[in-house]
């Protein structure tokens, strides 16, 4: 994998296959990992159910016979949300449960599908549909309340991922669509969406992967808002694949964040792969840009100076999640590995700042 004076060590954490799941439900489409928490798995034979894997005892997966299109476990407590179709209708039945309980603890029918959702923070789910974007509260009755409308360059693509930034005022929506079948390498595009709470405005870029950050610009005592984004895209025959982590609402009268960018340098045989998720490390100011193909970028959020490089799954990944009390991150290959990324602090100062 890596060495071991490496910044990054890899391990494998575990293996969906055995835990039994088949691997044709080793699939961005049935399996979910909201958190460094909890992994559940949508299997639909040989009967419907739900599996789901608690990362502290992840040999004790818990079975349920559940039907239903998409589970999401919440980022911190056993509670379980659950999205339907219902039959013969373009609705979509949710609800949301707790576990331990075995209680619900709300449930809604959306007039329109949901074509992706994610719990954004451990209270509220944001829910994407053809043309819209909705964020649910757990907390109380209330319903889901529409954030924004989808922009046009998000038509037709498949949503990969919804986030916000820790106050709540800046959200993300990124989406893929495939590129032009005579176009060489077969790239897939990236768009997002970015919009502001406080302007109600959207701002549509290219991008494949994106994130929020904080940091602290000397001499200001409020938390500057990052975002970061990894773009790839073919410009007049010639592939462009940048790194860029900007300010959001720059502060009046206070030193800000200059924006910085970076080259994401893919080796000649990876021509077709693209970032598919991006993961900041708060506590060591790093940024993870992970390929579908397997490569691992790091950078430092505050220079956006590459840190290392590395390919860490021989199997395209389809999900990963931040590893909060690490620092550093998981990812789930295709194969079933749940893999697990660390900082080496022996290595990584020493690397950063020489």
């Amino acid at each position: 994998m890596a060495a071991a004076n490496a910044p990054i060590a890899m391990r494998e954490a575990l293996t969906l296959t055995s835990l039994g799941i088949a691997p044709q439900f080793v699939t961005f489409t049935h399996v979910t990992m909201e958190s460094d928490r909890y992994i559940c798995v949508r299997e639909t034979s040989p009967q419907n159910s739900v599996v789901i894997i608690d990362m502290a005892m992840p040999s004790q997966p818990l079975r349920r016979p559940i039907t239903a299109d998409s589970a999401l476990m919440n980022p911190n407590t056993r509670i379980l949300a659950l999205k339907a179709q219902i039959a013969g209708t373009t609705q979509d039945h949710l609800q949301i449960f707790n576990i331990e309980a075995k209680t619900k603890v709300k449930s809604h029918q959306m007039p329109e599908q949901v074509v992706f959702w994610k719990w954004i923070t451990p209270k509220l789910l944001g829910l994407v549909t053809q043309t819209s974007v909705y964020h649910w509260s757990i907390e109380g009755d209330s319903e889901p309340t529409k954030m924004f409308d989808r922009t046009a360059n998000l038509a037709n693509n498949q949503i990969i991922n919804y986030r916000c930034d820790p106050a709540e005022k800046w959200l993300v929506l990124i989406g893929i669509a495939p590129g032009a079948p005579e176009q060489r390498p077969q790239l897939v595009k990236g768009n997002m969406q970015l919009f502001s709470v406080d302007q109600q405005r959207s701002q549509a870029l290219e991008a494949h992967a994106a994130s929020f950050a904080t940091f602290k610009v000397p001499g200001n005592e409020n938390p500057s808002t990052l975002i970061c984004f990894a773009s790839k895209a073919t410009n007049a025959g010639q592939i462009t694949s940048k790194l860029h982590v900007i300010e959001l609402g720059a502060q009046p009268g206070k030193p800000g964040f200059s924006k910085k960018q970076a080259d994401l340098f893919f080796p000649p045989d990876f021509q077709d792969d693209f970032p598919v998720a991006m993961q900041i490390s708060q506590k060591y100011g790093l940024v993870y840009v992970i390929t579908k193909l397997g490569l691992l970028f790091v950078y430092d959020l505050e220079t956006a100076a590459a840190v290392y490089r590395n390919r860490i799954s021989p199997d395209p990944i389809f999900l990963t999640a931040e590893s909060s009390t690490t620092g550093g991150f998981y990812a789930i290959n295709r194969r079933g590995q749940v893999l697990h990324a660390t900082v080496n602090d022996a290595t990584v100062v020493p690397f950063v700042s020489g």
